[in-house]
């Protein structure tokens, strides 16, 4: 399993948790109320449900390290060729969270859904038309966090959203569309 490490372990307090899941590069942000992240991106190898098992394990692993208050995972592409595996690893996620939250957490068992075009609106405050290395500069140059991951930027902006804290009337526009009840 190869992992790529950004940041800081070190946070401060309670947590905001992004995660853009797939299998070739599952990455998870932890960013705390005075901005300081931590992203891991690994690569999940195997097979079925034993690569199921191994996004688990990486995921409750990366989880019990802090105290997490919300979690932002990445909605499915619709045109994914993968839609079947994504949406079993995207399942066995929430599924996840919901037995490790249920009773004391309702903000982190039930994470807030991000469509990709919502992510990139509330990046780059355009929703359509805008490309892997577009979100690694608008990252860089918005919040001055630098990636060479497009996995790792994209967990990094849903941190940005389960954080709740917005900078620009636009992010908050987005904010309150993917929360509404």
């Amino acid at each position: 399993m190869k992992v790529k490490n950004f940041g800081t372990s070190n946070l401060n307090g309670a947590v905001a948790i992004g995660i853009d899941q797939s299998f070739g590069g599952f990455a998870i942000t932890a960013i705390d109320k005075d901005q300081n992240y931590y992203t891991e991106v690994r690569k999940i190898e195997g097979t079925g449900v034993e690569r199921l098992s191994q996004a688990r394990s990486f995921l409750i692993g990366f989880l019990d390290r802090y105290e997490v208050e919300a979690v932002a995972m990445e909605g499915y592409a619709f045109g994914s060729q993968m839609a079947h595996m994504a949406g079993e690893l995207g399942g066995m996620i929430r599924i996840a969270l919901f037995d490790k939250y249920r009773s004391d957490n309702p903000k982190a068992a039930f994470p807030i859904i991000v469509p990709p075009t919502s992510l990139k609106k509330y990046v780059t405050n355009k929703g359509t038309g805008v490309k892997k290395n577009q979100m690694l500069l608008a990252i860089y140059k918005k919040w001055d966090v630098e990636f060479t991951s497009d996995d790792a930027a994209d967990s990094y902006g849903l941190a940005r959203i389960a954080l709740n804290k917005h900078d620009f009337e636009y992010e908050k526009q987005v904010y309150d569309k993917l929360t509404v009840k």
